[in-house]
C-alpha cells in the first residue's frame, strides 16, 4: 500500500502524487522534512556540494534558530549529521553552511522546514531511484562511475560527481531492456540508434522499476 503522508510505497519505492507542502499541518510538515533530509544525507536523493550547503544552513535553522555570531562557528556542528557523507570533508563546508544559516534571519522553524522541504522538491533528483553504476567511455577501455536514475516518466544519466543530470530518455521511448547478472542494457528503438548498456550487480531491480512505471504509464493511457 501507499504511505498516506509521502505518497511512496514503501515496498517498491515508486514515487507518485506530490502534495503541496501545507504549513497548518506541522506533523505531515515534520515528516516530509525528516524523510527529505534523510534522503539527503544518506545519499538517496543526490544534491550538489553547493545545495547540501544550503540544505545545512534551513537545517540550522530548524535545529539551533537563528544564527548567533560567536556561538555558531565551524567545530561547533557534527557534520555528518548535516552533509551527505561525501562533502564531510570538503573545505570550508563548515564555514559555507553557517554563511548559509545566516541568510535565514530570523525564519520560524516551521518556515524553514517548507523552504527545505520545497527546495528538496524542486530539484530535478527529487523522486528518482538511483542506481551507481558504471559506463564504458567512447572508445577507452575505461569505465566510469554514473548515476542511473529512473522517475515515474524517464530514465536519466546523472554525474557522479557534480550531480548534474547529463542526459534524459522518456519512458515512453523505452522499447526493451534486458538484465543479466552483471549488466543492464536498454533499447530506445527509433529514439536512438544505439543501446544504452552499463555494468551494474543490480539490474533485476532496475527492470522491476521500469517495468512498474512502464505498467502505470499504460494502464493511465487506457482509463
Amino acid at each position: 500500500g501507499i504511505d498516506p503522508f509521502t505518497g511512496i510505497d514503501p515496498f517498491t519505492k515508486f514515487f507518485y502524487s506530490d502534495q503541496n507542502v501545507d504549513s497548518r499541518d506541522p506533523v505531515q510538515l515534520n515528516l516530509l522534512y525528516v524523510q527529505a533530509r534523510d534522503d539527503i544525507l544518506n545519499g538517496s536523493h543526490p544534491v550538489s556540494f553547493e545545495k547540501a550547503c544550503e540544505f545545512g544552513g534551513f537545517q540550522a535553522q530548524i535545529q539551533f534558530g537563528p544564527h548567533v555570531e560567536h556561538k555558531h562557528k565551524p567545530g561547533f556542528l557534527d557534520l555528518k549529521e548535516f552533509l551527505p557523507k561525501e562533502y564531510i570533508k570538503q573545505r570550508g563546508a563548515e564555514k559555507r553552511i553557517f554563511q548559509e544559516h545566516k541568510n535565514c534571519g530570523e525564519m520560524s522553524e516551521i518556515e524553514a522546514k517548507v523552504k527545505y522541504v520545497k527546495l528538496a522538491r524542486s530539484l530535478r533528483t527529487y523522486g528518482v531511484s538511483f542506481f551507481l553504476v558504471k559506463e564504458k567511455m567512447k572508445g577507452k577501455n575505461k569505465l566510469v562511475p554514473r548515476l542511473l536514475g529512473i522517475t515515474k516518466d524517464s530514465v536519466m544519466r546523472v554525474d557522479e560527481k557534480t550531480k548534474e543530470v547529463l542526459q534524459e530518455w522518456p519512458l515512453t521511448t523505452v522499447k526493451r531492456w534486458a538484465a543479466s547478472p552483471k549488466s543492464f542494457t536498454l533499447d530506445f528503438g527509433e529514439y536512438q540508434e544505439s543501446y544504452y548498456s552499463v555494468q551494474t550487480t543490480e539490474g533485476e531491480q532496475i527492470s522491476q522499476l521500469i517495468a512498474g512505471y512502464i505498467d502505470i504509464i499504460l494502464k493511465k493511457k487506457q482509463s
